[in-house]
C-alpha cells in the first residue's frame, strides 16, 4: 500500500495579505480556462467577492476559488495537497495530484551530488490525465490501441499512475521503439548515485529476453552515458513486477541534461511498465 503526504510549504510575507495559495483542482480548473478565468479573477480577489462562479468552479467553496485566483494573477509559493479523481459533471479535467516525497529543486545548469534528482518519479502529478511533467511521452500517445507504439500515461483501478512504454511491430518488421525523457540537474563527476525503478514486460508472441531491451541513458550534449541495458545479451528483462536497482559512479565527460527510458522490441507486440523512478545522490552538494 502506498501512502500520500502533504507537503506545505511557507507561503511568503507577500503573500499573507491574500488567500492561501492551493495548487489543487481549482487552481488547475483556473489555468485550463485561463482566457476566461483571468479577467474573473483580475476582480474576484478583490473584497468582498460577489460574482457569480464560473461553470468550470461553480461546485467549489468561495474560499477556494478566492484562493484559486490568488495564485493565478500574482503566481507564488504553494501548498501541494493530495486529491482524488472522482465523477462529476463539471467541465473541470480530471486531474489527480499526489506525492510520496519532497520534490527536488530542479535549476539547470547547477550540480547536483546528493538527494533526490527526479521529480515526479511515481508520476502522480497528473494534468488533463495524459500528462505527467516534467516527463515527456515520445511518441505521445493517451490510449494506443491496435498496431500502435507510443509511450503513455496509465490510472490503474487503485488510482496510482505509471508510465507504459508500448511497441506494436505487427506489418512493420525490425526494430520499434517507444521513451520517456526528463530533464535533470547536472551530475557530480565519480560521485556515486542509485538508480531505482519499478517495473514489468510483457512480449506477446516473441521470445522473453530476446526480442525485447530496455536502455535508461543519461544525455548530455554528444554524449550518452548507459545506466541499465536489458535485452539480449544483457540482463534479463523484470518479467513479473520487480523493484530494481543500481549503483553506479558517475565518470562522464559532459554534464547529463536528460534521463531516457526507452523500450524497443522486435516482437510483434511488447510492453514496459515503469514507476517509482528514483536516481539518488550519494556525495554532498558543492
Amino acid at each position: 500500500m502506498k501512502t500520500f503526504y502533504v507537503i506545505a510549504l511557507l507561503a511568503s510575507e507577500a503573500s499573507v495579505a491574500v488567500a492561501q495559495c492551493n495548487a489543487d483542482n481549482v487552481l488547475r480548473a483556473l489555468r485550463v480556462n485561463q482566457a476566461s478565468a483571468s479577467p474573473f479573477c483580475s476582480t474576484y480577489t478583490l473584497p468582498p467577492p460577489n460574482q457569480p462562479l464560473p461553470t468550470y468552479v461553480s461546485q467549489y467553496p468561495a474560499l477556494r476559488v478566492s484562493s484559486g485566483c490568488s495564485c493565478l494573477i500574482t503566481p507564488g509559493p504553494t501548498t501541494l495537497t493530495t486529491s482524488t479523481t472522482s465523477a462529476s459533471s463539471s467541465s473541470e479535467p480530471s486531474t489527480t495530484t499526489t506525492t510520496t516525497s519532497a520534490t527536488p529543486t530542479y535549476t539547470p545548469g547547477v550540480r547536483q551530488c546528493s538527494g533526490e534528482l527526479i521529480r515526479n518519479g511515481g508520476f502522480q502529478t497528473v494534468i488533463n490525465r495524459i500528462e505527467a511533467p516534467p516527463w515527456a511521452f515520445l511518441p505521445p500517445y493517451e490510449e494506443p490501441t491496435g498496431q500502435t507504439s507510443g509511450a503513455y500515461l496509465v490510472t490503474g483501478a487503485d488510482g496510482i499512475n505509471y508510465a507504459s512504454l508500448r511497441v506494436d511491430n505487427k506489418g512493420y518488421g525490425g526494430d520499434r521503439s517507444t521513451y520517456i525523457t526528463q530533464p535533470i540537474p547536472s551530475l557530480c563527476k565519480y560521485v556515486y548515485y542509485t538508480l531505482s525503478y519499478d517495473a514489468t514486460t510483457t512480449v506477446i508472441d516473441g521470445q522473453m529476453g530476446a526480442e525485447c531491451s530496455l536502455e535508461i541513458t543519461l544525455i548530455g550534449g554528444y554524449e550518452s552515458y548507459e545506466l541499465v541495458y536489458n535485452g539480449p545479451y544483457g540482463e534479463i528483462l523484470p518479467f513479473g513486477y520487480q523493484r530494481r536497482s543500481y549503483t553506479f559512479m558517475y565518470s562522464g565527460n559532459t554534464d547529463p541534461q536528460t534521463l531516457k527510458v526507452r523500450f524497443r522490441c522486435r516482437a510483434p507486440s511488447g510492453s514496459f511498465t515503469i514507476d517509482n523512478i528514483s536516481l539518488i545522490g550519494k556525495g554532498e552538494n558543492s
